[in-house]
């Protein structure tokens, strides 16, 4: 199956507000923060690389990798 540019963007798209509401929800986390963590994260850019095959994971999926991210960011 191939998708069209629209399809992969849309795909991303879900998974970035989805991936935002769990670190709203989760973390406490205010919503420009969230997106910024999102965005200006390494898992981001793996998201956008359709190479990676990323995108067809669950958000969760993906989330607990940001989480992970974040984690490891943080005692550095």
């Amino acid at each position: 199956m191939r998708l069209t540019k629209n399809q992969f963007q849309f795909i991303v798209n879900c998974d970035v507000e989805a991936m935002v509401s769990y670190l709203q929800e989760e973390k406490q986390m205010p919503l420009l923060e969230a997106f910024d963590r999102v965005y200006n994260s390494r898992i981001y850019q793996k998201l956008i690389d359709a190479k990676t095959g990323l995108y067809l994971q669950s958000a969760e999926y993906i989330y607990d990798y940001l989480c992970e991210e974040m984690s490891t960011s943080q005692s550095d």
